[in-house]
């Protein structure tokens, strides 16, 4: 009895964490905030936010942190669920989120070179920026599943895999809408934005899942 309740703990005090990062982002960054849960079905945070320059941009350092949160539990929930239980421990948390950390950022720093060196980076860097800001979207939805796998007594498989499906609804939305506004750019440096895909977007996730598959078998 005293495990359930040391694992529950863990995760509702995690969960609160992403409750005062999203709450936090409201309060400070009220307007944007407002336009960027909009971002699925409207244009204008896009629009209004991409070309802004910050070397330091508090709204999307506080929604990354809370999707590499959510992004951690909701890994840790399907694995468990649909493959093997893992231990419910902080540690072994910690390593998720720092597994996730380590590999975003890095995947962040490379894309940011990219961006420099490439002739098309202007374009590749309001791309990045589209990215981010559907991943940042997609940490809302994940909190929301989060407390559902965690409080609710729905089926966790059926939230686990409708939550992936909009996952990457969400996602392939986003992409498909900066194919469409940057499709004459994209046609007359196809070969770039293609290799762009294949080694950034493709390369590190077929990675992530053969050592993933190695590591947990």
């Amino acid at each position: 009895m005293l495990r359930e309740y040391f694992t529950q703990d863990i995760y509702i005090g995690l969960i609160l964490v992403c409750l005062i990062l999203i709450v936090s982002t409201r309060q400070l960054f009220g307007i944007r905030f407002a336009d960027f849960l909009q971002v699925i079905w409207n244009d204008r945070y896009i629009k209004l936010y991409s070309r802004e320059r910050k070397k330091l941009d508090i709204f999307n350092i506080l929604l990354f942190t809370n999707f590499v949160f959510t992004l951690g539990i909701f890994i840790h929930f399907a694995y468990s669920t649909l493959k093997e239980p893992l231990p419910d421990n902080i540690f072994l948390l910690i390593y998720v989120f720092l597994g996730l950390l380590v590999f975003t950022l890095f995947k962040i720093i490379i894309e940011r070179i990219i961006a420099h060196v490439c002739e098309f980076s202007e374009f590749i860097k309001e791309y990045i920026f589209q990215k981010n800001t559907y991943k940042n979207i997609s940490g809302l939805l994940l909190l929301l599943v989060n407390i559902l796998l965690l409080f609710s007594d729905l089926d966790k498989k059926i939230v686990i895999y409708s939550s992936l499906t909009l996952f990457l609804l969400i996602n392939v939305s986003g992409f498909i809408r900066f194919l469409q506004h940057y499709q004459k750019a994209i046609i007359s440096n196809f070969f770039y934005f293609l290799l762009y895909l294949c080694a950034l977007e493709i390369g590190p996730y077929v990675i992530l899942y053969k050592v993933f598959k190695d590591y947990f078998g």
